[in-house]
């Protein structure tokens, strides 16, 4: 049988996946909507002022977190010992963001982008594992 604490850390593992590859999508857009102008809500937002922190893309950072979640769950299993410091510390940050963010597009830019929902949800889902992972 499965410890509870392995499923927490596999789910969030999962999570951080998901997430990754919608900030994947996401970064992509951001090249190709810059050549073609869509009118879609993902199109809108990706184009949008918020999208950048000096000008840099948020989703090229929403990459670079996921990876680095990956990274810290893969090392952490071979080193025998889970950096669970960085695990929370991010996590915790990148709910922040969330919160920011989905306040950004639904009451300032008025819009619902898919591919955002996507890195929220991912975001809530990491929160939710580590969460179980500390309970077990």
């Amino acid at each position: 049988m499965l410890d509870p604490a392995l499923i927490s850390l596999l789910a969030l593992g999962a999570a951080a996946l998901f997430g990754l590859q919608g900030a994947l999508i996401l970064a992509v857009k951001h090249n190709l909507v810059r050549s073609n102008h869509h009118g879609s809500a993902c199109s809108k937002i990706v184009l949008s002022k918020e999208a950048f922190i000096a000008k840099i893309p948020v989703a090229y950072g929403a990459v670079v977190f996921y990876a680095l979640v990956l990274y810290l769950l893969i090392s952490g299993v071979f080193l025998q010992e889970m950096p669970l410091f960085w695990l929370n510390t991010g996590v915790v940050v990148a709910l922040l963001v969330t919160c920011y963010y989905a306040y950004l597009m639904f009451f300032k830019l008025r819009l619902v982008c898919m591919g955002c929902l996507r890195i929220y949800l991912a975001n809530l889902l990491m929160g939710a594992s580590l969460l179980a992972y500390h309970f077990y």
